[in-house]
């Protein structure tokens, strides 16, 4: 009997160690965070308005994050695993997440006066690919710092899944580029959905999570299809009795798709939207295309929202260009944010480059300090490697101070009434003169009509298209042909455009479909620079990041061997290669020459070049 007695009460201590445990690693509460009346409402009952960054490139890696000539993560991954094996290759990955974010870094964003934090991460760091619906062991050690680091710096998360079993899309940031297949693949939505059930049954009281941000970016299907999933996710957590916001994100059209099949019983929901004016659409990075963003691009939307009478999680923005407005214009945004109810979190907390430093084109609040070290998976030892990883932590780190003090001062941000016009955009050019023998020129994929100027060894272009990426481009192409190596150079003294992603470079092209396989160098108009290429015919283009170069004068050089392409940039008084990929349907003889894009196909870039030259 009294061994009985015991055992009871050894097993009543036990079960509350237990839960007293559970709570301290788990914050729980019978309250969470709410939606009423298109504002959120805090576990204590009061408004609040989320104020907030990303934290990028921890959970999900983006390669142009880390400053590295990779496609994305899953490439990255393959390489270490290859080269050593799969357990060291996890063992790295752990190296990497211990050392890329440490909670000083959460101490430095409560600095810049946030309080929530959204948290990007892939399906991979929960379940293994190859072990579907099962959990991995301690499955929930990151996500768990990750709060506990923010409970600690009294800021609020938002779980993020950026990358799904299938990839919503064919994008980078997905971890897999080109992959997209959970549209078609019912497998893959179970998964995901599985992957859902089991991040709510577990984070279910937790009052330190805002919102589940169910699917970052899902532009890889239709609208229906992504409806359909969204509402699928939505009851299978409800069903859990899990009451926690979930974000419903927009498509390319907007939000409008969701509204005819929101069911009377659906509460406590959101949507959100990313807004990237001056990059992804609205012009180019100047203060006046910001400025009239802010008065008329959003009006629609919050009327929209209004309607609704619920809100929007503006999960990504920044205005990156210093030229554009840097700080000031960013706290515009938080406060027209704010001012409308709107959750905000700017992108991205944390940015590597080559150079160091805080830029004229900045995407991180801070980066390192100093010139970043070489790193090179394919080649460098094992502890070279674990050591570069180690030094994430250690670095100098560079704090972008003009945002620090915009997002935290009382100083109200001067008027943006009296900024001058902006040029009209070209729609159209009357000239197109004689070019030198043997050149020819295409407005290739339908582009808008080009024109250009030819002033012995200063060409100016004029070309239109809306893009060269995915499976086909649209350009101007201004080329020769060519037999065998080169070596090819050209300055670039000006390119004008309204949008920010016009490009003005040299390319190598197999044939003048708008599908075919090419290797291309250029600049944007803010001295930006990209490697891109498309492997072969009708595949999705891939790119690696290079270095910011001054205009005017920026050099650019395109070489060839064999069937090996490399890009490069002239910096610091030499060429910097960017990239080198091999064109596996490369001809003996490749059109060679420059390529124009606006990005808009409705108006021309102007780019002028000088001192072109191929050599063997």
């Amino acid at each position: 009997m009294e061994i009985s007695q015991q055992i009871k009460k050894i097993t009543f201590y036990l079960f509350i160690t237990c839960f007293f445990i559970n709570c301290a690693s788990n914050k729980s509460s019978d309250k969470l965070y709410s939606v009423k009346n298109g504002r959120i409402i805090s576990p204590s009952g009061k408004e609040v308005s989320i104020k907030g960054c990303n934290i990028g490139n921890w959970f999900v890696l983006e390669m142009w994050m880390l400053d590295q000539k990779l496609p994305d993560q899953y490439t990255f991954e393959s390489i270490l695993e290859e080269r050593f094996s799969q357990e060291v290759k996890n063992e790295l990955m752990e190296i990497y997440r211990e050392n890329w974010i440490t909670e000083k870094d959460f101490k430095t964003i409560k600095s810049f006066g946030m309080n929530t934090i959204r948290i990007p991460f892939q399906y991979t760091i929960l379940m293994d690919p190859e072990k579907p619906y099962s959990l991995k062991e301690n499955a929930f050690y990151w996500l768990d710092k990750t709060i506990e680091w923010a409970e600690n710096n009294d800021l609020s998360v938002i779980l993020d899944l950026h990358g799904c079993p299938g990839r919503q899309s064919g994008m980078d940031h997905t971890g897999r580029s080109g992959y997209n297949r959970l549209w078609e693949e019912e497998e893959y939505q179970n998964q995901t959905i599985w992957l859902w059930k089991e991040i709510s049954k577990y984070y279910i009281t937790n009052n330190t999570i805002v919102a589940y941000d169910l699917l970052n970016e899902p532009w890889g299907g239709t609208e229906e299809q992504l409806r359909d999933i969204m509402f699928r996710m939505f009851k299978e957590i409800r069903a859990q009795g899990d009451d926690h916001i979930i974000i419903f994100p927009g498509h390319y059209s907007g939000i409008d798709f969701y509204v005819d099949g929101i069911e009377p019983d659906f509460e406590n929901f959101i949507y959100t939207k990313h807004f990237y004016p001056g990059f992804f659409g609205w012009g180019a990075p100047v203060p006046q295309v910001h400025a009239d963003f802010l008065n008329s691009g959003l009006k629609e939307i919050h009327q929209k929202m209004d309607s609704l009478n619920n809100t929007l999680l503006v999960g990504e923005f920044n205005v990156v260009s210093k030229k554009a407005g840097g700080g000031e214009m960013m706290r515009r945004y938080y406060d027209r944010y704010a001012e409308y109810g709107w959750l905000s979190t700017m992108w991205s907390y944390k940015v590597l480059s080559q150079q160091g430093g805080i830029k004229k084109m900045n995407w991180g609040m801070v980066t390192n300090k100093n010139k970043l070290p070489n790193l090179d998976i394919r080649n460098d030892n094992l502890n070279v490697i674990k050591d570069w990883f180690k030094g994430l932590s250690t670095m100098d780190i560079a704090v972008d101070e003009d945002l620090r003090y915009w997002l935290t001062t009382n100083e109200e941000p001067s008027s943006l009434d009296n900024l001058p016009p902006l040029p009209p955009p070209i729609k159209s050019v009357d000239f197109n003169d004689p070019l030198p023998k043997n050149w020819s020129y295409s407005d290739i994929g339908g582009s808008l009509k080009g024109g250009q100027k030819i002033e012995q060894d200063k060409w100016t272009i004029y070309g239109g298209g809306n893009d060269i990426w995915n499976e086909s481009d649209q350009f101007r192409y201004m080329y020769t042909k060519f037999i065998g190596d080169f070596s090819c150079t050209v300055n670039v003294n000006d390119l004008q455009s309204n949008h920010s992603y016009a490009k003005a470079g040299i390319m190598a092209r197999t044939n003048l479909n708008e599908n075919s396989s090419h290797a291309l160098i250029n600049i944007f108009p803010y001295g930006n620079t990209e490697f891109s290429f498309r492997l072969s015919s009708g595949e999705l283009m891939s790119h690696s990041p290079g270095n910011s170069i001054e205009l005017p004068d920026a050099k650019l050089k395109l070489e060839r061997k064999g069937n090996d392409f490399s890009g490069s940039i002239y910096l610091n008084e030499v060429w910097e290669k960017v990239g080198t990929i091999t064109l596996s349907d490369a001809k003996k003889e490749m059109f060679i020459g420059l390529a124009t894009l606006s990005h808009d196909n409705g108006q021309l870039a102007k780019a002028i070049y000088s001192n072109f030259q191929i050599k063997k």
